[in-house]
């Protein structure tokens, strides 16, 4: 047998190892499910709208809460990600629209936005998310939303008005679709609270 032949039978023999232990070389991706965070369902308010244009930002996050993941708190300081679960975002961009949608519903100001468009505000909320995660609690899963919110004032960058928000909803289920539910039930709550806090706070400025 010849060099030439021999070089050919050798390329035969690993390309058929390689292609017998693809499954241990190439593991299956994950199996990956893709959820959305439910829109929020709150009752429009009765009051005029007030004469006020809100422009909102995406909050900021550390790393953890910057990316898709569902992040689960099971015991101390230690943080989890559901596995073959995913936002359909990341979750701040998750959270910016729900309250942008959230405030919509309520019609409580004459115009909303996002920082996604180029419209220009009366008022900026500008939000840090400090948690968006599931806790256990005497062995009970509660989603917990903490978030830190800022009204300012975008031509002179005062800030008109700062409080801390914190929402813990305590969930029927572990199960990942239970799992979105009491996150969509956390999120319009403390939608809620922002929304009735920045009425508050310009209504006083429209006097």
């Amino acid at each position: 047998m010849n060099r030439t032949r021999r070089s050919i039978l050798a390329i035969f023999v690993l390309a058929s190892l390689l292609g017998g232990s693809a499954c241990s070389v190439f593991p299956e991706a994950e199996s990956l499910t893709i959820y959305q965070l439910p829109a929020p369902a709150l009752e429009p308010s009765s009051a005029i709208p007030l004469p006020f244009s809100l422009r909102i930002g995406t909050p900021q996050a550390g790393s953890v809460l910057s990316s898709p993941r569902m992040i689960v708190n099971p015991r101390g300081n230690e943080l989890q990600a559901y596995k073959g679960a995913r936002w359909s975002d990341p979750v701040p961009a998750l959270l910016r629209e729900h309250l942008a949608q959230a405030f919509e519903q309520r019609g409580v100001l004459e115009a909303v936005s996002t920082d996604v468009n180029t419209f220009s505000a009366d008022i900026h909320l500008s939000t840090d998310l400090r948690r968006f995660q599931v806790i256990y609690s005497n062995s009970k899963p509660t989603v917990v939303i903490e978030l830190k919110a800022s009204l300012i004032d975008p031509t002179s960058r005062a800030i008109i008005a700062r409080r801390s928000f914190i929402v813990e909803h305590a969930m029927t289920s572990a199960q990942i679709p239970g799992v979105v539910d009491g996150f969509k039930l956390a999120s319009d709550e403390i939608a809620s609270q922002v929304i009735n806090w920045t009425a508050e706070q310009l209504a006083r400025r429209a006097m």
